[in-house]
C-alpha cells in the first residue's frame, strides 16, 4: 500500500469570522444573513440509485471493504484571511490556475470555483426574476438545519431523523452535506461555517483507506449497496473543497480518491456499479464523472484512457444511434423481470447521460443536446400525487444541471417549475426548519433509503446551481 499521508487541515474557530474579513464584506453570522434574506423577500413580495431493483437483486457487491489504516489528525490552527484572497476571477478554460495571493500563505481558489465566493463577498441577494430573495433564505435555512445535527466526529448520518432508511453511510451523508455547504460558498478557511466544513473534512479524510478509497463500511446491505456510491460523492466533496481553497493538505487526499476510482473502473465495460472493477451502470458512473471533472478543474489528475472508456459506456448507454440522446441505467443489465427495467430509457438515466455528454463537450445549440433538453422539458418537476408518486430529488438534481448549462426557454421553464415547489415545501417552523420532509405533502422516491438529509442536500444543491455548477463553457460560448 501507498504511505500515510498527515493531512494538516486548518480549521478556523467554528463561532468567528476570519479576522482580516470585514463586517461588509460578509453576514456575521447565520442568523443575521437569514434575517436580511427573509426581509428582502418581504419586500419582494433509497441512496441506491438502481430504479426499481431490490435489495439484494443483481450486481451487488457480495463482500465488504476492508479498513484500512486511518489518516492520523494534525493540530488544527486557524488561518487569517487576506482581503485579496477574494478578489474576483473570471474563469477560462485556458486559465485555471490558483495563485497565491501577495503576501498569504492561502492560494486562490480555482476560478471555476470563483462564483461561489463571489456570492459570499458580496452579500448578495440574487434575484434572475423567477428566484428572488426567498432562495437565500432558503439556502441560509437548510445550512442551519444541517450545522445543527453534525456529531462531533464531524460526520452526518442519514439514520439521524426522524424516519426509518434502509441506507446507512455517514461517508455518503457527509459528502452531501459538504457539497451543501461549498456550493453556497463555505470553506474551511473563511465565514461562519468554516468549523462545521473544517470537521467533515476532517472526518473524510481519518477514514480513507490506503488504496484512497473513502467509504466506511457501515452494515452488509450498506456495503453492498453503498459503497461506490459513497466513495463517488465524498470525492466530489473532497475535489470541490481543494478546488475552492487550493489547501495543499487536501491535494494528496483528494488525488489519491480519484485514483481509487481510475483502478475501480470496469476497463471492458467503461464505468462503475457496486462493486470496484465489476459491472457498470449509469447512475454510479453519473457521481465519478462529476467527480473526475471537478477533480480536473481543482487541477488534480485524471487519465486521458479513463475518459475513453467513460464515452465508450456513454455510448453503449444510449438507446440508439437515432436517439442517441435517451439513455439508460444499465444496457447489460440480465435479461430478467427484476433486472430487465434496466435497459430502458428513462428521464433520470438521460438527465445523467446528457450531464456527461455536456462534460465531454457536447454544445447546448447542437441537434442531439436540445432533443434530450426537450425530453426532460417532457417529464417536468411534480410534487406527486398520492396514488402516484412523481416527487424525485435525484432526478430533479442531475436535470436542474442540465438546464442550467442549456440556459434560454430551457433554464426558464424548468426552474419555474421546480424552485416554487422547493420554496413552498420546505420546513419553516419546528425543530426540522429548513429541511425537507422525505414524505410529504408526498413521498419522494427516495425516501425510504436515504430520508430527510438525502433529499434536503439534493434540494439544497438544486437551489445553489446557480453558483455551484462546474463551468462547461467560456462566457461567449454557444
Amino acid at each position: 500500500g501507498s504511505p500515510q499521508v498527515t493531512a494538516a487541515i486548518e480549521v478556523p474557530d467554528t463561532n468567528g469570522l476570519a479576522e482580516a474579513a470585514s463586517p461588509g464584506d460578509v453576514l456575521a453570522n447565520s442568523s443575521e444573513r437569514a434575517a436580511r434574506s427573509r426581509e428582502a423577500a418581504s419586500i419582494a413580495g433509497q441512496l441506491k440509485l438502481d430504479i426499481d431493483a431490490q435489495l439484494g437483486q443483481g450486481g451487488l457487491a457480495d463482500f465488504s471493504p476492508n479498513n484500512g489504516p486511518l489518516i492520523p489528525r494534525s493540530a488544527m490552527t486557524p488561518q487569517p484571511l487576506v482581503a485579496a484572497e477574494i478578489e474576483t476571477q473570471r474563469f477560462t478554460k485556458q486559465e485555471i490556475g490558483g495563485p497565491l495571493a501577495a503576501g498569504s500563505a492561502i492560494p486562490l481558489p480555482k476560478p471555476a470555483y470563483q462564483q461561489r465566493i463571489d456570492r459570499l463577498k458580496e452579500n448578495q441577494v440574487f434575484d434572475d426574476g423567477i428566484t428572488g430573495p426567498q432562495t437565500e433564505f432558503a439556502i441560509e435555512s437548510g445550512l442551519e438545519f444541517l450545522a445543527k445535527h453534525q456529531a462531533a466526529s464531524g460526520a452526518w448520518r442519514l439514520q439521524d431523523f426522524d424516519t426509518k432508511v434502509l441506507i446507512r453511510s455517514d461517508t455518503a451523508a457527509t459528502g452531501l452535506s459538504l457539497l451543501a455547504f461549498q456550493g453556497a460558498g463555505y470553506t474551511h478557511r473563511q465565514y461562519q461555517y468554516a468549523g462545521h466544513v473544517g470537521k467533515a473534512l476532517q472526518f473524510l479524510i481519518e477514514g480513507q483507506q490506503r488504496s484512497g478509497d473513502l467509504y466506511r463500511p457501515q452494515d452488509p446491505a450498506s456495503d453492498q449497496n453503498a459503497w461506490l456510491y459513497s466513495h463517488g460523492i465524498a470525492t466530489l466533496a473532497l475535489c470541490e473543497a481543494y478546488g475552492m481553497t487550493q489547501d495543499p493538505a487536501l491535494r494528496e487526499p483528494a488525488q489519491r480518491a480519484l485514483n481509487f476510482m481510475v483502478s475501480s473502473q470496469d476497463k471492458e465495460r467503461g464505468g462503475w456499479r457496486y462493486r470496484p472493477g465489476v459491472g457498470t451502470d449509469t447512475s454510479v458512473s453519473g457521481w465519478f464523472m462529476m467527480a473526475f471533472k471537478s477533480g480536473q478543474l481543482a487541477g488534480l489528475e485524471v487519465p486521458a484512457d479513463t475518459y475513453d472508456r467513460i464515452e465508450k459506456y456513454l455510448d453503449a448507454s444510449k438507446v440508439s444511434e437515432q436517439q442517441p440522446h435517451l439513455f439508460r441505467y444499465n444496457p447489460f443489465a440480465a435479461d430478467t423481470l427484476e433486472q430487465r427495467h434496466g435497459r430502458q430509457p428513462t428521464a433520470v438515466m438521460t438527465s445523467v447521460g446528457l450531464l456527461m455528454r455536456l462534460y465531454f463537450g457536447w454544445r447546448r445549440t447542437q441537434p442531439e443536446m436540445i432533443a434530450g433538453a426537450d425530453y426532460l422539458l417532457a417529464h417536468p418537476p411534480a410534487a406527486g400525487t398520492r396514488d402516484a408518486t412523481q416527487r424525485d430529488t435525484y432526478y430533479w438534481y442531475y436535470s436542474t444541471q442540465v438546464m442550467f448549462h442549456m440556459g434560454g426557454e430551457h433554464w426558464n421553464r424548468w426552474n419555474r417549475k421546480l424552485h416554487p415547489m422547493l420554496i413552498e415545501t420546505q420546513v419553516t417552523e419546528g425543530p426540522n426548519a429548513g429541511s425537507w420532509d422525505p414524505y410529504r405533502p408526498t413521498a419522494d422516491l427516495w425516501a425510504r433509503y436515504g430520508g430527510r438529509l438525502y433529499v434536503t442536500t439534493l434540494n439544497l444543491l438544486s437551489l445553489e446551481v446557480t453558483y455551484r455548477h462546474l463551468p462547461l463553457y467560456d462566457a461567449t460560448a454557444k
